[in-house]
Formats: structure tokens, C-alpha cells, sequence
């Protein structure tokens, strides 16, 4: 967007489609987290339990085969992208400085890459790469929530006429 393209002057559909958008993908976000919680309740042990199985448990509980993970990652490394893309060009018509719009995408960038990685490197390198799963997770949700936060507040509090 050029200058004094501020996301407050569009109309008030556009307005309310964008607005729909962030909050229907906060959903999409919150329905995560619970499903994280669900399946290993935010747990490094249960995590790993879930990725490389728990002989403790039989059957059940089997290692997660090179297919499952494929699988996720596939979806995830489609996904995750095209809502950070939205995000990212939305952000483009909130009065923030360049280098925090930077930042957003570095940061959005390097939290799906390793949300995406964290399963792999639990599985095939080390154990102790679990904690790649709550940095991913946590830079997920921190550079998503803040400029969604900033695009939201524009569109509906920013100034509304052109400077």
C-alpha cells in the first residue's frame, strides 16, 4: 500500500471481511492450542511420548512412522504460510514503523520453520530438540496475535480521514 493507504479509510465491507478473516484464524489458533493440549498437554515428556511413542503404554502408543509426519508438515507448510501472507500484507496498511513490519515477518518465518522442523528433530537428532516445539509454538501465536491486535485496532479505531 502507498503512503496515507491506511487500513481505518477503507469501507466499512472491506472492513468487515478483513475484521472476519483475523478473528475466524484466531479461531483456527485457539482450536491448536487445544488440540496441543489435547495430545500432549504442553508437556516436553508427553511430546516426545507422542512423536516417539511409550512402550509403557503397548500398541497404542506407537512411533509416529515418517508418513504421519509427512503428512503434517505438508498441510502445515501450506497453511500456516497463506495466513501469515494475509497478516503480513494487512500489516502493510497500519502506521508502524518499517522495521516492525520486518520483524513480523522474520519472526513469523523462523516460528513456522521451526514449528514445522521441531517433529523431525525430535524424532531423528536429539530429545532435548523438543524445546524447539514451544519456541515455534510461542513465536506462532506472538507473531500472529500482535500485528492481527495492530490491524484490528486500526480498522476500527484509526484515524479516519487521510493525513
Amino acid at each position: 500500500m502507498g503512503k496515507n493507504k491506511r487500513l481505518s479509510l477503507l469501507p466499512s465491507s472491506f472492513k468487515w471481511a478483513i475484521s472476519a478473516f483475523v478473528l475466524l484464524t484466531c479461531l483456527g489458533f485457539g482450536g491448536a492450542a487445544l488440540m496441543s493440549h489435547d495430545r500432549y498437554e504442553w508437556s516436553h515428556e508427553k511430546t516426545i511420548q507422542y512423536y516417539l511413542g511409550d512402550p509403557a503404554e503397548g500398541e497404542a502408543a506407537f512411533k509416529k512412522p515418517y508418513s504421519h509426519l509427512i503428512g503434517i508438515t505438508h498441510v502445515h507448510s501450506y497453511t500456516m504460510p497463506l495466513v501469515f501472507f494475509v497478516i503480513w500484507i494487512l500489516l502493510q496498511g497500519v502506521p508502524t514503523s518499517s522495521g516492525f513490519k520486518k520483524w513480523m515477518v522474520l519472526g513469523g518465518s523462523a516460528s513456522i520453520l521451526l514449528y514445522n522442523l521441531a517433529p523431525y528433530l525430535v524424532r531423528y537428532v536429539s530429545l532435548k530438540s523438543v524445546s524447539v516445539f514451544t519456541v515455534g509454538g510461542i513465536g506462532l501465536f506472538l507473531f500472529y496475535f500482535l500485528p492481527a491486535f495492530f490491524i484490528l485496532f486500526e480498522i476500527w479505531f484509526g484515524k479516519k480521514e487521510e493525513e
